[in-house]
């Protein structure tokens, strides 16, 4: 039997600093081969990857074993001619069954969690991770007849592994399974287990396989922060794992006030249900503040996290940004993106650089010309341009004749009224568009790891959420303590502004 360390870590503590320093000790006295670092997701076992590399020298392609736990199956298997489940096949598929799998569901298929936004194929994959028949869990975990009907959820279960079967295709949940029932996981000396909190019972059942193999496990997480319940995470699992528990004390991110308001959420969950932990914040008060609207917050300095629970209610916020003449980015999938598009706002800059005299090169002058009312042979005189050359003004209308080159506002034309009333708005406000947003927008999920001096918690929720919410409490509890403690300096907080929001004591 292993000697397991469970590394309990409140927000802020340094859990992966701490565990990263463990990766570096071991590595002094193991084999890089015989050490496993596995994770919820991709970024913290990169993370530790990455790390070791730069004090350890070794190369990307000595790390097989720092990997995600939903991965772990794949690099454990052979193949044998059989391909994997990705964006093209979800698409086929979902056109094989007539359903609306359009390519926005597929690619947001995500291997690491195994979770698609196809709400049909998602719960079937819920109840392969939770390791219970299809039935049960339609009877144990869908409260919505409404929403999921059983009968289209039966038959896209089975012709789902039907078009695997047929095609030999093969996706990462079959990987696991593959590898646990068939005892072909790794034999490592050391293994080291991060975001355990989050971790369904297919995944649980990786663990305990180390837990039997190795010699030493490291099983890290925060019960506190569990929020991926609703994707099979077996919190209790953590909670009561046989282990030498070790609490990191001092947190480095929050400060006082904001660390007694997140205890306040999170204490409404009843001590059973909770590992017990003392932490400290950092010395100084900080600030909390609340707000009954919107606009009574005061954007005009620092770094900014919006949070909401929900896209729904994310969109409001949104929508308020944009009114107030805020420059934000939204976190959408995995990337950032901004309120206009990238080419729009770049066409403007490099335009008021063509007006000052200054010079720019071919790709963004053909950037430009696509929001000009040109006439269509100035496509023929673009060619004509050196990849390599720079033009100001004066010289593109050598090239291309005289053309409208007064402000931007007038002279692109193509860009959208939307488009320009936001940007003056912008230029009147002085908010300086050409760098990254000091404003950021994120579901509270989206931003777990995360951190920022000042974060608005928006308190409304979707009726989905909120339905859940009177149901059951302690995972919406958990939820906004996460969201409460993404703040390093100052939390605000929107006070609801419907019926169906998070309680506040």
């Amino acid at each position: 039997m292993s000697e397991i360390l469970k590394i309990v870590g409140p927000p802020g503590t340094g859990k992966t600093e701490t565990l990263l320093t463990h990766v570096e000790e071991e590595l002094t006295k193991t084999e890089l081969s015989k050490i496993g670092y596995f994770s919820f997701t991709r970024k913290a076992a990169h993370e530790a990857r990455d790390r070791a590399i730069k004090k350890f020298k070794f190369d990307k392609k000595d790390f097989k074993w720092f990997l995600t736990l939903h991965s772990c199956g794949y690099h454990c298997i052979n193949l044998e001619g059989r391909a994997v489940m990705e964006s093209e096949q979800y698409r086929t598929f979902g056109d094989k069954i007539g359903h609306n799998m359009n390519s926005r569901v597929s690619i947001s298929y995500n291997e690491e969690t195994g979770h698609s936004d196809y709400k049909y194929l998602n719960e079937y994959n819920l109840s392969r991770a939770r390791g219970v028949s299809l039935e049960d869990h339609y009877r144990l975990y869908c409260s919505s007849p409404e929403q999921i009907e059983w009968s289209i959820l039966d038959y896209v279960a089975r012709s789902y592994e039907e078009y695997k079967e047929v095609n030999n295709y093969i996706d990462y949940t079959d990987m696991l399974y593959e590898a646990i029932n068939e005892q072909i996981l790794p034999e490592l000396d050391v293994v080291f287990i991060d975001e355990a909190q989050d971790l369904n019972p297919l995944q649980w059942a990786i663990v305990e396989h180390f837990a039997e193999t190795t010699k030493k496990m490291y099983l890290a997480g925060d019960d506190d922060q569990a929020i991926y319940r609703w994707l099979g995470a077996d919190v209790e699992r953590f909670i009561n794992y046989p282990a030498k528990k070790i609490v990191l004390p001092q947190s480095f991110r929050l400060k006082k006030k904001i660390q007694a308001f997140a205890e306040n959420i999170i204490n409404e969950i009843p001590r059973s249900e909770r590992m017990s932990k003392k932490w400290s914040p950092r010395k100084e008060e900080g600030l909390v503040s609340f707000y009954e609207e919107f606009d009574a917050v005061d954007f005009s300095k620092g770094q900014w996290l919006i949070l909401g629970r929900d896209k729904f209610i994310l969109n409001k916020a949104e929508e308020e940004c944009r009114g107030q003449g805020l420059w934000y980015e939204r976190l959408v999938g995995k990337n950032w993106k901004r309120p206009v598009a990238t080419a729009v706002y770049e066409s403007v800059i490099a335009w008021e650089k063509l007006r000052k005299g200054e010079v720019i090169d071919k790709k963004l002058i053909k950037q430009i010309f696509s929001y000009k009312n040109m006439d269509e042979s100035y496509k023929d005189e673009l060619t004509k341009l050196s990849a390599d050359g720079l033009y100001d003004m004066d010289s593109l209308k050598v090239v291309f004749g005289d053309f409208s080159s007064g402000d931007w506002s007038d002279s692109l034309e193509k860009i959208t009224l939307e488009d320009k009333g936001y940007l003056l708005r912008l230029i009147k406000d002085k908010e300086d568009f050409e760098i990254q947003p000091r404003i950021r927008i994120s579901t509270i999920h989206g931003s777990k790891g995360g951190e920022c001096e000042k974060v608005l918690l928006l308190t409304d929720m979707n009726s989905t959420s909120f339905s859940s919410y009177q149901k059951d409490k302690g995972d919406e509890q958990r939820v906004f303590y996460v969201g409460a403690t993404r703040a390093k300096d100052e939390l605000h907080v929107l006070l609801p502004q419907t019926t169906m929001h998070f309680k506040l004591d």
